[in-house]
């Protein structure tokens, strides 16, 4: 665990060196990559060494290296991996973890001691960042978004408002499993400007509506079901207090809440690899922006506090949590 630092350190390294991209057209010696990457032979070599010996590339008898399917994760052409390792492992990032310290000791957050500024407030200063950060989320939507669909039957619903829904993947997977129901992708403006090419693209332009605004100040009406993916999470319960109320403040008496955001155990009492990363999750919410992962008695709490009954929660086999409120 306490060298799981160095790995994250050279995947940043392969990918922004787009190893894994160069690998994709077949073996190549360290020799090859470095002069396709300008890098210096002998330390890639031993970089790559150690990429393979995590089974991140494999090293032949001839002393080339080919790719592996987890190579393949990596490449800047799948939406796979490639984005949240440059998150992870870049220095806005890694600086912040440095200082986890300073957040258990303050309950500040290290992001914000490091940067002058919370997370989504220093995106609006850093267009790479900002970038960088909605492909990570985009990347992690199309991983989910089918098994979202296989989980949870939207055929029944007329609107379905996607609340932070970023560039609409997730709602227009949606919107293909349910051929007759309508959306409604509602994020920052400059955010949902870039989901019109994937409206687009997956066919649903015709029965999904792009709004721009606030979550803290209003939330389109007109939905059925009301989905918020990876954005509860985000924000203390004072702050997903107030997006939860705004939202009941439009929805129908018989309208759906579904928050998809992992369900962590009241207690632990495993170390199995979900639970691992539900609380390294956790501490991540804790160290770079305002917001917690939640148990389902704290999922309660902040449903009642927002206008809403808890109905349902939990957990697919891969940890995507469901959590599914009615208006109290």
């Amino acid at each position: 665990m306490i060298r799981g630092s160095w790995v994250t350190a050279a995947l940043y390294a392969a990918v922004s060196l787009r190893i894994p991209n160069l690998l994709a057209s077949g073996p190549l010696s360290a020799e090859d990559l470095a002069r396709a990457t300008g890098a210096a032979p002998d330390p890639l070599r031993r970089l790559l060494r150690a990429l393979a010996a995590h089974g991140v590339v494999a090293e032949r008898d001839d002393g080339r290296f080919e790719k592996t399917d987890l190579s393949d994760m990596l490449r800047e052409d799948t939406p796979g991996l490639r984005g949240l390792t440059l998150m992870y492992g870049g220095p806005v990032w890694w600086t912040s973890w440095g200082e986890t310290l300073h957040t258990i000791q303050t309950g500040e957050t290290a992001f914000s001691k490091v940067h002058g500024a919370e997370l989504f407030d220093y995106m609006q200063r850093d267009p790479e960042m900002n970038a960088l950060f909605n492909r990570v989320m985009t990347e992690g939507t199309v991983r989910l978004a089918r098994e979202i669909v296989d989980a949870y039957d939207f055929s029944g619903f007329g609107t379905i408002v996607d609340v932070g829904g970023g560039q609409g993947w997730l709602l227009s997977t949606i919107l293909a499993a349910a051929p007759a129901a309508h959306g409604i992708l509602f994020d920052q403006p400059h955010v949902v400007e870039t989901a019109r090419p994937v409206i687009a693209e997956r066919g649903v332009d015709a029965r999904c509506r792009l709004v721009g605004g606030s979550f803290f100040e209003s939330i389109p009406a007109g939905g059925d079901a009301y989905v918020l993916k990876w954005i509860i999470h985000d924000w203390d319960d004072d702050d997903a207090t107030k997006i939860l109320r705004n939202i009941r403040a439009v929805i129908p008496p018989a309208g759906r809440l579904l928050v998809f955001d992992r369900v962590l155990p009241e207690r632990i009492t495993d170390n199995d690899f979900l639970t691992r990363q539900g609380t390294l999750s956790d501490l991540n919410m804790l160290v770079n922006v305002t917001g917690r992962e939640r148990t389902e008695a704290e999922f309660r709490q902040l449903f009642d506090a927002g206008g809403f009954t808890l109905t349902s929660a939990r957990n697919t086999s891969s940890d995507l949590g469901i959590v599914e409120g009615a208006p109290a």
